[in-house]
């Protein structure tokens, strides 16, 4: 989860975004019972990732299944626990490639190596990603934003145009757009990218966080804190403006 604003905050860390939403769906997946699928949708809901886990660990003792074990290793991800969900994750990994399961497997694979900071690793699992489904959108965000962190901003915003053209979720292209401006220290051109999107009504909270320290380094200092206290980012609007306008970006990947 992103950390949150406190009146103690001393820097501030964006967000690249992986995906719209990090849970797989698949209408060929029955869950053992009513009750389960009921627990599941709660704890997504609530981001409850311990009990999630606990429940698909249930699950799991009682049966093998690809798809809830694809789900307990996303979930160890969501929890930042990128080492548990590797672990899990393998079986899928040696499945046949074409299968939906195992392609899902492999772009976890790939947020799993980001998440761990393992940059380069990353990059060559989204090329054989790639490989195997040119047009897969995921990948090459994915894989952007791989070379983002390895300071290669030219790839980084090819890949995630690609992205973008292949239809990946547009608020996500579109804050991490704005991230490789901000990491460039062109603030004004990442207002410009995010400031449609909230004025549309987009409430993401890593564009919302992303645009205030976008409009604070760019010196529109009253519109920062107008959206801070419409969006209750802090309790002291001048604290956060303060820490931010003196602070640097810090990026972390995020869990959902």
């Amino acid at each position: 989860m992103l950390p949150k604003f406190t009146k103690k905050v001393l820097c501030f860390s964006l967000a690249f975004s992986l995906v719209a939403c990090s849970n797989v769906s698949n209408n060929k997946t029955s869950m053992t019972s009513e009750s389960i699928s009921a627990k599941e949708t709660l704890y997504l809901n609530t981001q409850n990732y311990e009990s999630l886990i606990s429940l698909y660990r249930n699950v799991l003792k009682e049966k093998d299944d690809p798809m809830i074990r694809y789900k307990l290793a996303n979930a160890y991800y969501d929890k930042g626990d990128s080492h548990s969900s590797s672990l899990y994750l393998a079986p899928l990994l040696t499945q046949n490639q074409k299968n939906e399961i195992a392609k899902k497997a492999k772009e976890l694979q790939v947020k799993n190596l980001i998440q761990l900071k393992k940059y380069d690793e990353a990059v060559s699992i989204a090329n054989e990603l790639l490989g195997l489904a040119p047009n897969n959108g995921v990948a090459y965000n994915l894989r952007g934003i791989a070379f983002a962190q390895l300071g290669n901003l030219n790839k980084a915003r090819d890949d995630i145009n690609k992205a973008r053209e292949l239809f990946i979720n547009d608020v996500v292209a579109v804050n991490n757009l704005a991230m490789l401006n901000i990491i460039n220290g062109d603030y004004r051109n990442a207002v410009s990218l995010l400031m449609p999107q909230y004025i549309n009504g987009i409430r993401e909270r890593r564009l919302i966080h992303n645009l205030v320290f976008a409009l604070i380094k760019s010196g529109d200092i009253e519109y920062a804190k107008d959206i801070i206290r419409k969006e209750q980012l802090n309790t002291s609007p001048d604290d956060l403006v303060k820490a931010l306008s003196k602070a640097e970006p810090i990026f972390k990947e995020v869990r959902r």
